[in-house]
């Protein structure tokens, strides 16, 4: 892929952005290639893309990280010993989130064959226009406040089976495990929370697929300009991706995100205008 520095900024905010917002980043991706003129991106810049939004998300979530971090700690040393109570509340969490990335895990073992689809701008046209429909669900049914305490494993493996939808190109990580949990009763910020962690452990496997990419197909020519170029694409998508969690927490906070699905709805009616063009 030869992009401009312009280019460059632009694919990095908004794959940055789209990977936090439920609006599916590779739909984006791919219209941004459209429009640069480009056939398909290289596994290199994804990486680097995909580090900078793992440092967004760490980040953002640092304080349940840390939490569960320290909890699992304590949970080892033997009761008697203990110094402060058990924070079983972060013990469960982490618990929840396993369960949540044993889809997302397997999900990886089709991800090379799901990247294929991003040629394919029908398909793309389709699933953004069912991830809108996905969006826009869950505003019938009834808020809840339920969250790791009363959650079983297996509503854990449907918000983590919604992650790993997001293998799909047009399918939003982020947009169906909201959906899922909001159907399931949980509490919007509490569901924010995990879904942010969860896409967190989705970047982490997607920085390994693209070491694994980089190193059957090799990195290609790498000279300081465009090494350079990378490394503020870094920088711009963990830009893009904290500005997307501040709006997240915004939108959740003002009554979910079910008004992304409607800029979903337009993008997939552009996309399938532009393919018409093609």
């Amino acid at each position: 892929m030869d992009l401009s520095w312009f280019e460059s900024f632009l694919y990095s905010l908004f794959s940055g952005l789209a990977d936090i917002l439920p609006v599916s980043a590779e739909a984006h991706r791919v219209l941004l290639l459209k429009f640069f003129g480009v056939q398909g991106s290289n596994d290199l810049i994804n990486l680097f893309i995909d580090l900078g939004v793992c440092g967004a998300l760490y980040f953002s979530c640092r304080r349940q990280i840390v939490q569960m971090t320290r909890a699992r700690k304590l949970a080892r040393v033997p009761k008697r010993r203990r110094r402060r109570p058990l924070d079983t509340r972060s013990l469960m969490d982490f618990s929840l989130l396993k369960t949540m990335l044993i889809p997302i895990v397997l999900s990886f073992f089709v991800y090379r064959f799901a990247k294929k689809l991003d040629d394919r701008l029908v398909l793309v046209v389709v699933f953004l226009f069912v991830n809108g429909l996905i969006l826009y669900i869950p505003q019938f049914f009834p808020t809840g406040n339920r969250d790791s305490r009363t959650l079983s494993r297996v509503e854990g493996l449907l918000m983590g089976f919604g992650g790993a939808l997001g293998v799909v190109p047009g399918i939003s990580a982020m947009g169906v495990a909201l959906s899922v949990s909001s159907v399931c009763g949980v509490e919007k910020s509490y569901s924010l929370n995990m879904a942010l962690l969860m896409n967190l452990g989705i970047h982490i496997g997607l920085a390994v697929m693209d070491v694994l990419g980089l190193i059957s197909g090799g990195a290609g020519t790498l000279s300081f300009v465009i090494l350079l170029r990378y490394l503020v694409s870094t920088a711009v998508a963990f830009g893009g991706s904290l500005l997307g969690v501040k709006l997240m927490r915004l939108l959740t906070a003002n009554g979910g995100t079910n008004l992304l699905a409607f800029y979903c709805w337009g993008v997939a009616l552009f996309l399938f205008i532009l393919n018409l063009m093609a």
